[in-house]
């Protein structure tokens, strides 16, 4: 049986769902650690020596590194010719073709849409390498492959795991020494332990903030999305006494909520909010950023705010946005284009906008991060044709601004998406700070330890338990929140403990 057969058995046994990518920026499990502001992303890459940087460090005569990481130049291309690779993504769309409906309502999927399959195609013609695309729907999906090192699956680009995950499933792709020559300070943010990236994250975006449909806005008399959160509220309200859901979340899947976290550091000003949970006795309870932020997200739902039903898929929450049936979503730069391209025909795409979360009382704030991770699994028997194809899409800027985000790899010219120009426009009037995530430190991963070990990481139960503890079917009643508010905290001082961790 050839590889691509026993690939093909393995995609099959998955079941891979054809769903739309979750988004995967490195901002919200591996956030540096100063909690300053840094330039937007469409500017300059916010490293003040990276355009001065040497070559990568521990690197030999042939440029192989002592972590393996090599550069295109490096690799002996003509020995590749006529293999193949299998990548497993989660973004179904670029894969696929966007999602739409034709005048009769039935769905097809718009093929000119399916970027990485282009890009792919692109790739197989200049290198002679084939890239098997297979959609995944979440990490479950390939976990069993991951967990038995299975040579059918070579890079993957699901974001959500843990750095223990990541160290057990990945192998070092390169030193953030290595990333920093190439990425600048973005390299922080890349998925890493402290000393090796895991996942090459080659481009720059805007984390969550506020995507909106214009056109559904003026609906109720608003032109924009407001900067305080007493006028955003106010929206809210407007659009739910108009019969339109507000705010488009998609519970029915536990990672929305990890968004959670980049507004907590927009409540807070700063942007070490999850980790710095680490610090406090009570990290669940209004005087913390994180469960200031929680509770505010649980008040939203009390006053209807997220939607009214289910959504099936996230499909269906970025539709919804799309056809105007909800107002906005708060998620990053890589859902707008595919919002776009959702829109019912007829519709100009650009009325889907994106813009900066409103001022919660510290002032007015978006997260910047690495965006767009791709990783070589340790079952990976293809290791070079693996790395050319990712170093491949480090040097596509069209690609990754057609995906919504911006190439940042040194030397490559970026091409940036019109969806940044009013977030760009905030920044460069100063009404708008830029946040750089927060860098992979014993902090951070002490903090994941401590919620892992009090069993509240894994589904972002740490959110989750308290979001779904208000029943809004009910008179709102907050008893059992602050129940569960009370659990948690005792949980997480316990598991510290337990651990023998504090901050450093």
């Amino acid at each position: 049986m050839d590889k691509r057969t026993f690939r093909a058995i393995c995609g099959t046994i998955l079941a891979a769902a054809m769903l739309s990518s979750c988004g995967s920026t490195g901002s919200s499990t591996s956030q540096p650690a100063d909690g300053g502001a840094a330039p937007a992303p469409a500017a300059e890459t916010p490293a003040a020596d990276a355009g001065n940087a040497e070559p990568a460090a521990a690197s030999d005569a042939q440029g192989t590194s002592a972590s393996g990481f090599k550069r295109i130049a490096d690799i002996d291309t003509a020995a590749l010719k006529g293999t193949s690779i299998t990548l497993y993504t989660h973004g179904g769309n670029r894969v696929l073709g966007e999602e739409k409906k034709d005048a009769d309502g039935n769905t097809y999927r718009d093929e000119s849409y399916a970027y990485l399959k282009h890009l792919a195609e692109k790739f197989e013609s200049e290198y002679g390498v084939h890239v098997d695309l297979q959609v995944n729907s979440t990490e479950d999906d390939i976990r069993p492959l991951l967990q038995t090192n299975d040579p059918g699956i070579d890079i993957y680009t699901s974001p959500n795991w843990s750095i223990e995950e990541w160290q057990q499933y990945a192998i070092p792709y390169c030193t953030i020494d290595e990333a920093k020559a190439l990425y600048g300070d973005y390299a922080t943010t890349m998925y890493n332990d402290g000393t090796n990236i895991y996942a090459l994250m080659p481009a720059k975006t805007y984390n969550n903030a506020v995507v909106y449909n214009e056109e559904t806005i003026k609906k109720v008399g608003y032109d924009s999305i407001p900067t305080t959160k007493e006028e955003f509220e106010n929206l809210c309200q407007a659009l739910r006494d108009a019969g339109i859901d507000p705010i488009a979340m998609h519970r029915v899947e536990n990672w929305p909520l990890s968004t959670i976290q980049d507004f907590a550091n927009y409540v807070a000003g700063s942007n070490d909010a999850y980790p710095s949970m680490l610090k406090s006795d009570a990290p669940f309870s209004s005087d913390h950023p994180m469960g200031k932020t929680i509770r505010m997200y649980t008040e939203w739902k009390s006053r209807g705010f997220f939607e009214a039903d289910t959504y099936t898929d996230f499909g269906v929450a970025m539709d919804v946005v799309g056809n105007g049936k909800a107002g906005m979503m708060l998620f990053g730069a890589w859902v707008v284009p595919q919002i776009q391209g959702r829109c019912p025909e007829g519709t100009d795409p650009s009325v889907i906008k994106f813009a900066p979360a409103p001022d919660f009382g510290a002032g007015q704030y978006v997260m910047a991060a690495a965006a767009d991770s791709y990783a070589i699994s340790k079952g990976c028997d293809n290791v070079d044709a693996a790395r050319l194809f990712i170093e491949y899409i480090s040097e596509s800027p069209q690609y990754l601004a057609d995906s919504g985000y911006i190439a940042m790899k040194e030397g490559v010219t970026p091409v940036v998406p019109d969806l940044y120009k009013l977030i760009d426009d905030a920044v460069a009037a100063g009404t708008c700070k830029v946040l750089y995530s927060y860098a992979t430190d014993q902090n951070s991963i002490n903090n994941e330890n401590v919620l892992s070990e009090a069993n509240l990481l894994a589904d972002v139960k740490y959110a989750g338990n308290l979001f779904d503890s208000l029943d809004v079917t009910k008179d709102p009643d907050w008893s059992a929140y602050d129940a569960q508010v009370e659990k948690q905290n005792k949980a997480y001082v316990e598991a510290r403990e337990d651990l023998g961790v504090s901050w450093q």
